[in-house]
């Protein structure tokens, strides 16, 4: 027999479903992506996509790791011609990265086919029900606020 379920259990369930989804599209879109770069580096480019010349221990604040963590992953990025350090003048401790024109396409192109693959989804909607969807959206995301740096970096967000 199977147990009554309440409208919070259901609109738990829908929710899970539509997790699903929207993970779904961060896979297809993060993959071009690791096929050259590993999810902790990508999710470095992304953080040093809004922070251009960023501080190493900024960076690492935001990705919430160890400053030693990220010196290892940038060496790396730097190797393979995705981000450029410097030091700055009259402090050589004082280190900032920044994107090359190369990182900054992969992370524009990532951004691009996430945004128009879920614009497709929703262009198959009528207009209320995309105005519920973005209603919701934002409802939820208000209520649940933004996850943690390390919940985000296991997955390369």
């Amino acid at each position: 027999m199977a147990r009554p379920t309440s409208p919070l259990d259901d609109t738990a369930s829908a929710t899970i479903l539509a997790s699903r989804s929207l993970l779904g599209y961060v896979v297809r879109s993060l993959a071009p992506a690791l096929e050259e770069l590993t999810l902790v580096q990508f999710r470095a480019l992304v953080v040093l996509d809004g922070h251009e010349g960023a501080r190493m221990s900024d960076v690492a604040a935001r990705l919430g790791v160890h400053p030693s963590t990220l010196t290892r992953t940038i060496e790396r990025l730097e190797a393979g011609g995705w981000v450029t350090r410097t030091s700055v003048e009259g402090n050589r401790r004082e280190v900032r990265v920044d994107l090359t024109p190369r990182s900054r396409d992969l992370v524009a192109q990532v951004t691009r086919r996430r945004r128009a693959d879920i614009a497709g989804t929703l262009a198959t909607m009528s207009a209320d029900d995309r105005e519920a969807v973005r209603r919701g959206m934002e409802l939820f995301a208000a209520a649940a606020g933004e996850a943690a740096p390390d919940e985000l970096l296991e997955l390369g967000l």
